[in-house]
């Protein structure tokens, strides 16, 4: 049976994820399909199963596909495929069509491709020279920025990363706006290549027309472009997926003198106005993990295999101990069966490092340290530990010698370095003590500083970096530097993540790409209204899904953030009370999945699809903090990179500021705390850009040329939200079609006497095609028109001005139609008479050639006969030449003799002259060597005196060490004799005082945190102005209150001195402490009505704070503000709810 005018679609296939097909039957909600058998994946392709092997028949239940559709294949009339550049111009667009157009255009070698204003970048694993050429930026500049066009410039152009760097520079350029590219897709889809193409082509682009080919670029354009790829050293490394992966995200803002491009407009585009002047970066998220442990087919960071791979003269130079060392001479590194990264070596790599260390000014001592903090994290990673003298809760170092080169590399003294990794300090409001710590734990140590220092090491090159290049102090020497750049962000950054275990870092990756898909949604939401508007379409007829319930669910008041905050802040806070009160407070999301099997992990729903998240080391995660002694111990390095508060400086650079949350001392700055400012800062900068966007597909897990695996490729469509966009974009119209086809193609289907068309002779061809198009579509699709209960008639179909746009199932109902309603003999008989002119022409043409073969070959002997004559004339002609060319060579040889001689004479005045020249230096060099012999003896009388100065500056620094040990000495004797009292005060009964302690420490930490919380609520009244001027006299009272509680505790704190004081006289004032301790009791009762009092204030505190979120969320902007006041309202909630109301008892 003939399946060429079966409706040709795409079915589900558990191995090739969309497989074409065509429609035997239909039944109901039950379909019959052939599928073509193909002999490997990649060939599979939709050709009507012409270069299928076999096929089979399949049951296909059309509830499993939306509005009980099969999708159909965009294939012409003899079911071959159709590739489209711009896959906007797709008659069917679903996912199964974008994967096949991307396939097609994969393996015929073109990695672009295009949807509207989004690039698709599939990595071919293969460069194409073609694409990258100086001529073709050149074709992209000139046409997309520097000609003048009426209609869009991409016509006809294929799609190319240089088009959306080209369109961003024009943006800004011509548009005055800020511009972004956002450029995302899992790990080793290529994007730090693409970036690197984009900003590489902008330098060129705002060059101007006229150097559009010169490859010379300015110093401060050519310092941004080299100094990029520094951030690959030390912040990517090889994975199971790329041999160049990188672990952090990354916004690029490249800065441009736009103050003169406003005259671009209005003049010939023959020079550039809006020059690059500098950048500046941001990074997110660095893996810092991977420094102290990786997978075995892994390696950490590029920079430790550069370093170890450089020449021994030259590791010396950092630190001598690197002489002769390799990978295996250290633990975190190990060995690697990679020796090439992008076609170079790592000693290859390490040399170009250096010199770009050297462009950003990291050289000499600076470069010195750098590398001496990168080998201090290598050695770290060396120190072993055992428990010590078979104490399992202690440990010691086994490892000495490892500890005496970490000490010097650090320049810290051996005893600080192994404390810090043995012991911890513990702090309690009073007072202070160590605790020793086990083996385990003091290793966990080693990995935790190990961690901090390539951290610390990491912000300080991107300062670096950004000091180097940034506009405001590069350009014109910073003659701008108060101008407000103009800005082309390009933010690389971590795709969607799902694995078997996820983690915390998989949650804070994901909750970033929920923030760019909602912008993302936003921008094409955007682009569609204007399509619909363009075609004179309502725009109520757009329908869709934004994932403002997953974001509410992540960074919601109850949300994960939250209650993952509580717990860090919590004493006994774990991960899983956390996961508990996740799904107990979020039970009505429909986006949290519940794990009924394990009671550790939760799921969210997010837009790309169904994660489930691991929580064990949740809290510890969101912690990552570092103990007070290895914070102590990096202050002491005499290491600036070490020694340095880089997070301070970091955000001090870039003008965020602290969060304000960290001023609180009910929550420190947590990781997810510090990522999602760092977040909002950047959604912030990118909602006041223009913004372009690159999605970027692996195609294969093998990283080979031309192969596509179908369901890695569907998934990462997915994650990139293309998927998301299509089903926006045609959200009420899946399909659409230009109206001239329409006309054509379904006028069969059209009865004009029973709907008749409204076009006149007046309309204008467009107005007309859309009155004929109505009334044919009217027609054809009155089965598929839906009526409401007010009557309302919902047609099937919208006519725009130019394209026709049609809901789900209405294109297929029409393809069925024009299948079954006998197109097939007229199409036949037009086919025969096609074959038969054409046969009939073919018999003339050949008539027609013989006759002029014979014309021919008469002519070409004509020809020929012509031909020999002329040749004959030629050559006595070409005799009488050469002889004339003997005499005039003979001529020019007795010239040349002549010259040569004259040029001899020449010759030999000029030696003469240098031989005068030679002795008047000989004179001049005995007379230098003379002075210099003088120099040389004052230079050892100086020496000589140097040497006298340092003897007397040794004594001096002698002299000051010995009163350094004498003051060591008084400060060992009184420490002893507090030993010695806190001894006699551990005789007697501590009851009582430990009774009285904790009430005082109890009411210290409810004071203390009123007074803070109250400043908070005191400095956030005043800036509501006249909203909040009714709440002034509640705010007063709480302010009497703190007074109040503050002299109470001033009371409370001299009485603490007064019993430290009386302990170390316990023998001989024990009365009198009892009678003191007595009067300590009668104040604590007084204090009970203090705090009764408290609680009413809390409780009317509680009320003003709701009434103060309610009125500014119905008239403050400042988001940020909205949401650091009711996360504070939330903490003090979760601590009553934690403590219950303040009481004290009577004992």
């Amino acid at each position: 049976m003939s399946t060429k005018n079966k409706p040709q679609v795409f079915v589900k296939d558990p191995n090739f994820g969309w497989v074409p097909a065509m429609v035997m039957s239909q039944s109901g909600d039950k379909a019959t399909v052939k599928v073509p058998q193909y002999k490997d994946e990649q060939s599979i392709t939709s050709d009507g199963g012409a270069s299928a092997k076999s096929s089979e028949e399949r049951i296909i239940n059309l509830k499993d596909y939306a509005h009980k559709v099969l999708p159909l294949q965009n294939v012409d009339n003899n079911n071959r495929l159709l590739a489209f550049a711009d896959m906007i111009h797709l008659p069917y667009l679903h996912e199964a069509a974008i994967l096949y157009n991307l396939k097609e255009r994969h393996g015929g070698g073109n990695p672009y491709t295009r949807t509207g204003d989004i690039i698709i970048a599939v990595n071919p694993f293969q460069w194409f020279t073609e694409l990258y050429t100086d001529e073709k930026r050149a074709y992209y500049s000139n046409k997309l920025v520097w000609e003048d066009s009426q209609k869009d410039p991409r016509e006809g152009m294929e799609p190319h990363v240089y088009e959306v760097s080209a369109l961003s520079y024009k943006g800004l350029a011509f548009g005055g706006g800020d511009q972004s590219i956002l450029v995302s897709g899992e790990s080793g889809a290529g994007k730090t290549e693409t970036v690197k193409i984009a900003m590489n082509h902008m330098a060129s682009v705002q060059e101007g027309p006229a150097v559009a080919l010169s490859g010379v670029l300015d110093p401060v354009v050519q310092r941004v472009v080299d100094s990029n790829p520094l951030l690959e050293t030390f912040g990517n490394a090889k994975t199971r997926r790329n041999d160049n992966s990188s672990r952090f995200g990354k916004y690029l803002q490249l800065q441009f003198d736009n103050s003169e491009a406003g005259l671009m407009a209005f003049g010939p585009k023959t020079e550039s106005k809006c020059r690059l002047a500098g950048s500046k970066g941001d990074v997110y998220l660095l893996e810092k993990n991977r420094v102290v442990v990786h997978d075995t087919e892994e390696r950490t960071y590029h920079i430790f295999y550069q370093l170890l791979s450089a020449p021994d003269a030259v590791k010396a130079g950092f630190w001598d101990k690197l002489k002769g060392t390799n990978f295996d001479s250290f633990k975190y590194i190990g060995n690697t069966t990679t020796t090439k990264i992008e076609g170079k070596t790592d000693a290859e790599h390490f040399e170009q490092t250096v010199k770009t260390l050297e462009l950003i000014n990291v050289k000499g001592e600076k470069l010195t340290a750098f590398m001496r903090s990168i080998a201090a994290v290598m050695q770290i990673g060396n120190l072993a530990f055992q428990e010590k003298g078979g104490d399992a809760d202690k440990s010691e170092c086994t490892t000495m010698g490892e500890i005496k080169d970490l000490a010097g590399l650090m320049d810290v003294s051996e005893d600080d370095l192994v404390l810090s990794f043995t012991e911890r300090t513990m702090k309690t409001k009073t007072e202070q003590y160590k605790v020793p710590l086990n083996k385990t734990m003091a290793k966990d140590a080693c990995d935790a500083l190990a961690k901090e220092i390539y951290g610390k090491l990491f912000l300080w090159l991107v300062q670096e970096i950004n000091a180097a290049t940034c506009a405001e102090d590069n350009y014109k020497e910073g003659a701008m530097s108060t101008y407000n750049f103009g800005l082309v962000g390009l933010l690389d950054i971590f795709g969607f993540e799902s694995f078997v275990v996820n983690r915390f870092e998989q949650l804070c990756i994901n909750y970033a790409n929920e923030k760019l898909q909602q912008k993302f949604t936003e921008d094409i939401f955007r682009s569609v209204q204007q399509e619909y508007e363009a075609e004179g379409i309502e725009l109520a007829e757009i329908y869709f899904d934004d994932n403002t319930d997953v974001l509410d669910l992540i960074e919601g008041r109850s949300g994960l953030l939250a209650l993952l905050n509580e717990e860090c802040v919590r004493p006994k806070g774990s991960d899983f009370d956390f996961v508990q009160k996740a799904l107990q407070q979020n039970k009505d999301s429909d986006c949290l999945i519940t794990n009924k099997m394990d009671r550790m992990s939760f799921g969210v729903h997010h837009y790309a699809g169904k994660v489930m998240y691991d929580a064990d080391k949740f809290v510890s995660s969101n912690q990552d903090l570092l103990p007070i002694d290895l914070g102590d111990l990096c202050m002491k390095s005499a290491n600036f990179i070490i020694s340095a508060d880089m997070e301070k400086k970091a955000a001090e650079t870039s003008g965020r500021g602290a969060p304000k949350r960290g001023k609180s001392n009910l929550v420190g700055a947590t990781v997810w705390g510090k990522y999602k400012t760092q977040l909002m800062s950047l959604m912030n900068n990118l909602r006041k850009t223009s913004s372009r966007y690159i999605r970027c597909i692996k195609p294969n897990m093998k990283k080979v040329p031309i192969l596509m695996e179908h369901i890695p490729t569907v998934e990462q469509l997915r994650c990139a939200g293309v998927v998301a966009a299509v089903t926006l974009s045609r959200s009420a119209f899946p399909n659409r079609i230009d109206n001239a086809v329409v006309r054509y193609r379904y006028a069969s289907q059209w009865d004009p006497k029973a709907t008749p068309s409204k076009s006149t002779d007046s309309m204008t061809p467009q107005e007309s095609a859309k009155c004929d198009i109505e009334a044919i579509l009217s027609h054809a699709l009155r089965e598929k028109e839906t009526k409401s209960d007010e009557g309302k008639i919902t047609k099937a179909f919208v006519s725009g001005k130019t394209r026709t746009y049609f809901r789900a199932g209405a294109l297929e109902f029409l393809e069925a139609n024009r299948m079954e309603n006998g197109l097939d003999a007229p199409a036949t008989k037009i086919q025969a008479l096609a074959r038969r002119f054409l046969v009939k022409n073919s018999l003339m043409d050949r008539l027609a050639d013989a006759r002029n073969a014979a014309k021919k070959k008469k002519e070409e002997e004509a020809r020929k006969a012509a031909e020999a004559k002329n040749r004959a004339s030629a050559d006595a002609q070409k005799t009488a030449q050469e002889e004339q060319k003997r005499i005039q060579e003979a001529k020019k040889k007795k010239e040349k003799e002549a010259k040569e001689e004259a040029e001899r004479q020449a010759a030999e005045i000029k030696r003469q002259a240098a031989l005068e020249e030679e002795r008047a230096l000989e004179t001049e060099e005995k007379a230098f060597l003379k002075e210099l012999k003088k120099l040389e003896t004052e230079i050892k009388q100086m020496e000589k005196d140097l040497a006298a100065k340092e003897k007397v500056n040794d004594k001096k620094v002698k002299k000051a060490e010995e009163e350094v040990e004498s003051v060591e000495a008084q400060r060992t004797e009184l420490e002893e004799k507090h030993n010695e009292i806190m001894r006699e005060a551990s005789k007697i009964d501590k009851g009582e005082i430990k009774s009285a302690r904790k009430k005082i420490e109890e009411s210290d930490k409810i004071i203390s945190y009123l007074r803070k919380e109250n400043k908070k609520v005191r400095e956030q009244t005043d800036k509501m102005k006249e909203d909040l001027q009714e709440l002034k006299e509640q705010n007063n009272r709480l302010i009497e209150a703190n007074a109040s509680a503050g002299a109470s505790l001033d009371s409370l704190d001299k009485q603490k001195k007064n019993i430290a004081t009386h302990n170390s006289k316990l023998d001989e004032n024990l009365k009198k402490w009892k009678s003191q301790n007595s009067q300590l009791k009668a104040d604590l009762e007084n204090r009970t009505a203090y705090f009764k009092a408290e609680t009413r204030i809390r409780g009317e505190y509680e009320k003003a704070m709701e009434k103060i979120i309610e009125i500014m969320e119905a008239k403050c902007d400042d988001a940020t503000l909205i949401e650091d006041v009711s996360n504070t309202q939330m903490q003090c909630e979760a601590i009553a709810a934690q403590k219950g109301s303040p009481t004290v008892s009577d004992d």
